[in-house]
């Protein structure tokens, strides 16, 4: 691979990653945060499909990086 081609490559995954954390943390610091909330719902229906089944919930996939 070229080196100036390599560069940006990695350049662009550099700011990529930052972006990415740049959301983690706006998405922590977010007390409405949609994706939480969502995410918070989703446990608390497995929690009330678990009781009325009588079984065990599954563990929620994770669905971003929030």
């Amino acid at each position: 691979m070229h080196p100036d081609l390599y560069l940006a490559v990695h350049q662009q995954r550099d700011r990529e990653l930052a972006r990415e954390l740049e959301l983690r943390r706006a998405a922590q610091d977010c007390p409405g945060c949609i994706v939480r909330a969502r995410r918070h719902l989703a446990e608390f229906a497995d929690r009330v499909r678990a009781r009325l089944a009588g079984t065990e919930r599954a563990a929620a996939p994770a669905c971003c990086p929030a």
